[in-house]
Order: C-alpha cells, then sequence, then structure tokens
C-alpha cells in the first residue's frame, strides 16, 4: 500500500475528501449502527435479568414469550465449554472486518449497514460473554432461545449476502 505524505493511505485520503465534500465518512455510519444495536441489545438484557430469574418470564406476544435464558454455548447453546476461543475469534474477525471497511471509504450503503448490524451483534454478545461468562437469550421459540444481538447478526448477514449478489450481477452486466 502506497503512503502519501503524512503517511496517508488512499482510504484515508478517500474519507478525508469525502468529509471535505461534507458527507459523513462512511465508518461512522458503520459505528454508529454497531453502538446503536450494542446499546439496545445491552439494555435490554439488563432489563430481562433485573426482571426475571434465570427460568422464568411471561408471554407477551404470539408465539415469542420472554424467558431469561442463560445460555453458555453458542449458536443456540452449541459448542458449550468452548465458548471462549469462539468469542476470541470472533473479536478479531470483527478487528479486521471494521479496520477493512473503515480504509474502504466507497462502501456502499447495504454493506456498511449489515456489517454494522453484524458488527454490532457480535460485540453484544462478546460483552455478556466477557461480563458473564454465558449470554443472556430472552426470546423464546420453542426449544430455540435468541436476543437482539442475534437478530441483529442474522439480519446483517442476510443483508450482505444480497448486496454481494446485487454487486456481482451487476459486474455481470457491465
Amino acid at each position: 500500500m502506497a503512503l502519501g505524505v503524512a503517511g496517508e493511505t488512499p482510504g484515508t485520503r478517500a474519507a478525508r475528501a469525502h468529509t471535505a465534500a461534507g458527507e459523513t465518512p462512511r465508518w461512522i455510519t458503520l459505528s454508529f449502527i454497531a453502538l446503536a444495536v450494542l446499546a439496545i441489545d445491552q439494555a435490554l438484557k439488563e432489563s430481562v435479568r433485573a426482571t426475571f430469574e434465570p427460568g422464568e418470564g411471561i408471554h407477551l406476544f404470539g408465539s415469542y414469550p420472554i424467558q431469561h435464558i442463560q445460555n453458555p454455548g453458542v449458536a443456540g447453546g452449541g459448542f458449550e465449554g468452548r465458548a471462549l476461543p469462539l468469542a476470541v475469534l470472533a473479536l478479531l474477525a470483527m478487528m479486521l472486518l471494521y479496520d477493512f471497511l473503515a480504509r474502504r471509504g466507497h462502501a456502499r450503503v447495504p454493506f456498511l449497514v449489515g456489517f454494522g448490524l453484524l458488527i454490532g451483534g457480535g460485540l453484544g454478545n462478546l460483552v455478556d460473554r466477557a461480563r458473564l461468562d454465558h449470554v443472556t437469550d430472552f426470546i423464546r421459540n420453542g426449544p430455540n432461545a435468541f436476543n437482539i444481538a442475534d437478530v441483529a447478526i442474522f439480519a446483517g448477514g442476510v443483508i450482505v449476502l444480497v448486496a454481494l449478489i446485487a454487486s456481482l450481477l451487476r459486474a455481470r452486466m457491465r
């Protein structure tokens, strides 16, 4: 990677150009989405922990009761006992992804939204695992339970996948 005067990379030059033109740098949008997901996820989990003992809950609507579940595993309770190494790998992947996207000043909005959701959701579950040694799940669906971070991760993955397919189709049509 070529460095310009004062050690700038092409990505930082592009971000500076966007800022000079009055646009918000894309990494700020990505960060805002990730931090919003993290804040909402942590607030709802704390509310569930403060209101219900583990295993307790209430049926509010539809087929999704709210129930306090302590999940020591990942992916719906799997990999129990091996969650910490997977969490460290997830953190490393998020840091690399964030660095990559922050350098790409021209990333399309769907990618920023999708990756913001992925990073925010990943951080939400990582904070739980670091603080509590388990993830607090509270949306019950039959034998499965999940939380807002899980919803964000799923939605972010779908958005990125759709955006990637659309991008590949656009490139083929040229």
